[in-house]
């Protein structure tokens, strides 16, 4: 009768102990569908947010233009319309932009709840810091792209323009689509130090490793920066390749810190179990 019992609870999926720590594979599937749509509700109403002020965001992402270097005041600022969905495209990417930026946090927060379970105490009580590191990655990535990167990239045009003698003036479309994704993927590469200080914790690579690959690294970082990134200038992509691979030194030593620690705290609980 009892490995009847037992052969039923497998099937069904119910604890065997019925324990309310232990949740079978439908609860999880449903704990992650509720993560998920906590997170597409956050976007959303970030991105709805943000559009409620968007004359505001807008007139804030000319900060670039109105501050680049080589930009003349006035109507070389103008920014043209030239197609009837053009002002619709730049609302999205508006949209786009504060549903990352301000449900970001939140969205984090969720996806660590999730995933906190599966933790050990000891990593659950890192789990807030590793989140403030990544919002804080982000912004700080993002601001590098706004307020340093995108004056750069912006003035490089203007100066070639008026070396041949051309007058130069941006597309609205266009300038919000790259101010926007100029912004985005400078925040989301400065994330990538934490991806090598993960690896490290986990002892899937070692600090070794990753110091003599870093050729690799450097290469993969140049690589990714001149495909993917809409940055145009020259000097402000090699500044910025440098950058990231600054950050990426920093999070092996931070990471091989951060191993040390587990390791030597892992061997004191087995010492204090033995005794």
């Amino acid at each position: 009768m009892a490995e009847g019992e037992a052969e039923e609870r497998s099937l069904t999926g119910t604890p065997a102990d019925g324990g309310a720590d232990d949740m079978t594979f439908f609860e999880h599937l449903e704990e992650l569908r509720s993560t998920l749509i906590a997170c597409l509700v956050a976007f959303a109403a970030a991105g709805a947010l943000s559009l409620v002020f968007s004359k505001q965001i807008f007139s804030a992402l000319r900060w670039p233009l109105e501050h680049a270097p080589n930009v003349p005041a006035g109507e070389a600022q103008a920014l043209v319309v030239m197609r009837f969905m053009d002002t619709f495209s730049i609302l999205l990417y508006i949209a786009l932009l504060g549903g990352i930026v301000f449900a970001g946090p939140l969205m984090l927060y969720r996806i660590g709840k999730f995933v906190a379970p599966a933790l050990t105490d000891a990593e659950r009580v890192r789990l807030i810091p590793f989140c403030a590191a990544s919002s804080g990655l982000f912004l700080a990535g993002a601001a590098a792209a706004f307020f340093w990167l995108a004056p750069l990239s912006i003035g490089l045009p203007y100066l070639l323009a008026e070396h041949f003698g051309m007058q130069m003036h941006w597309l609205a479309e266009d300038y919000y689509l790259f101010v926007v994704m100029l912004t985005l993927f400078c925040g989301l590469m400065f994330e990538f130090p934490l991806l090598v200080v993960l690896l490290q914790y986990l002892e899937l690579v070692s600090r070794k490793m990753l110091l003599e690959k870093w050729r690799w690294a450097l290469t993969g970082i140049l690589v990714a920066v001149v495909l993917v990134s809409p940055i145009g200038d020259p000097a402000a992509l090699l500044v910025f390749s440098g950058a990231l691979f600054a950050l990426y030194l920093a999070a092996v030593h931070a990471g091989a810190f951060f191993l040390r620690r587990k390791k030597a705290r892992e061997a004191a609980e087995e010492k204090a179990d033995a005794s």
